[in-house]
């Protein structure tokens, strides 16, 4: 039992749409998680924004998603991404992962693998490492 993740929200990312819809629908059978799902193309319970805003706010805990929602949004009470279906390529990856963590903040990430084929996958993305970081020496006076 945690305090710093049960104080915060959840992201389940999962594809297609449809696979979204039906563990969307599982997940929200969990009463104390107050699930918002966010299906795009899928007929979703409720609408894109309504599901986003009920995330931000925190009256949802959990948004089950797909790729779709992997860049451009920010969620402050974000700590943990929870990567239901690998993602396809490294950029999917670090998209989907990258909703946590954000602004030096500590966040966990969570990939579920499933067949071998992923396995190897789950390899290739895992081995990516943080950047060097780069140095600057002072300008040379002039």
């Amino acid at each position: 039992d945690d305090p710093w993740l049960r104080e915060g929200t959840t992201m389940i990312f999962c594809e297609p749409a449809a696979a979204a819809a039906v563990h969307g629908r599982l997940v929200a059978e969990m009463p104390q998680l107050r699930a918002a799902l966010l299906c795009e193309g899928a007929a979703a319970p409720e609408g894109s924004a309504e599901a986003v805003a009920r995330f931000a706010s925190g009256e949802a805990r959990a948004l089950v998603c797909t790729a779709a929602a992997a860049r451009g949004l920010d969620f402050p009470r974000l700590r943990h991404v929870l990567l239901f279906d690998m993602p396809k390529d490294v950029a999917g990856f670090v998209h989907s992962a990258g909703r946590t963590a954000r602004r030096g903040k500590e966040g966990l990430v969570t990939c579920l693998v499933e067949s071998g084929a992923e396995v190897g996958r789950f390899r290739q993305l895992h081995a990516l490492l943080p950047a060097r970081a780069l140095e600057f020496s002072a300008a040379p006076a002039s």
